[in-house]
């Protein structure tokens, strides 16, 4: 009985706060709706190709994180490599003993798992892809596509990953080489400026003011015109495989730590 007088006391103790702080912070008045003169500039320039600002891309937040703002994106990406690789030299020097897999479910639960592990790589990677014109991204995208190992890791065991192909080595060299891609997407604009004798920037993506550097927003191909926004779309695709191979990484790491007990 406790229990249950503690499971709704306790929900709306935290509703009260939640309300109080919008309330004391001002986020629940109307004036915080109102955009600020940075947002207005962003939504006023990204999306429109007339602009000089422009990423000709339909989604203004992976545009900022891309292209106004790619260089620092840069450096969060390669953070949290760091962070990843750091965390494998720490679980390296733990003692790992194997030999306690977890238990196979059963062949129901296994079955299921299989088609929901084929939905969240379909979706994640499909929010990927897509991050140039709709909400999400490489980041995003390879969040969710983490579930699946999850999924295979809790269902079949730690070994399973492995089984698949899908290795310590593997994963760190294609993470590695995701990252170095996206550090020489970035390096294209400024040797292009050294060879051409031109301005261009680093981590530029499409033509700006003073710059006429400019990698192609759309390319053609025998099914139509294939909008890429510049880089983004390719940015996108390597963050998606640098956060889905270094976050499964990370997670094999400690499913081997717990499930052998580390001391």
């Amino acid at each position: 009985m406790r229990n249950n007088y503690a499971s709704i006391i306790i929900p709306v103790i935290l509703s009260i706060l939640v309300i109080v702080v919008l309330v004391y912070t001002g986020l629940a008045s109307y004036d915080a709706q109102i955009l600020t003169g940075l947002a207005q500039i962003y939504l006023g320039n990204v999306v429109y190709p007339g602009s000089p600002w422009t990423s000709i891309s339909t989604e203004v937040v992976t545009s900022v994180i891309w292209d106004q703002r790619g260089f620092d994106t840069y450096f969060e990406t390669s953070v949290l490599f760091l962070a990843i690789v750091s965390s494998m030299l720490v679980l390296e020097k733990t003692s790992i003993r194997g030999g306690t897999s977890a238990k196979e479910m059963t062949i129901i639960v296994r079955t299921v798992s299989m088609f929901i592990v084929l939905i969240i790589v379909v979706v994640s990677v499909s929010i990927a892809l897509h991050g140039h014109l709709t909400p999400g991204g490489g980041f995003q995208g390879g969040s969710i596509f983490v579930i699946a190992p999850l999924v295979m890791l809790l269902v079949f065991g730690s070994s399973v990953l492995e089984e698949k192909g899908f290795t310590n080595r593997k994963l760190l060299g294609v993470r590695s080489l995701a990252v170095s891609l996206i550090f020489l997407l970035g390096l294209v604009p400024v040797i292009y400026s050294l060879l051409g004798s031109v301005n261009a920037y680093l981590f530029q993506n499409l033509y700006k003011p003073g710059s006429l550097f400019s990698f192609p927003a759309a390319i053609q191909t025998p099914f139509g015109q294939v909008l890429l926004s510049g880089v983004l779309f390719w940015l996108n695709l390597f963050e998606f495989l640098a956060v889905s191979t270094g976050f499964t990484l990370a997670l094999m790491y400690l499913t081997k730590v717990f499930e052998g007990d580390a001391v």
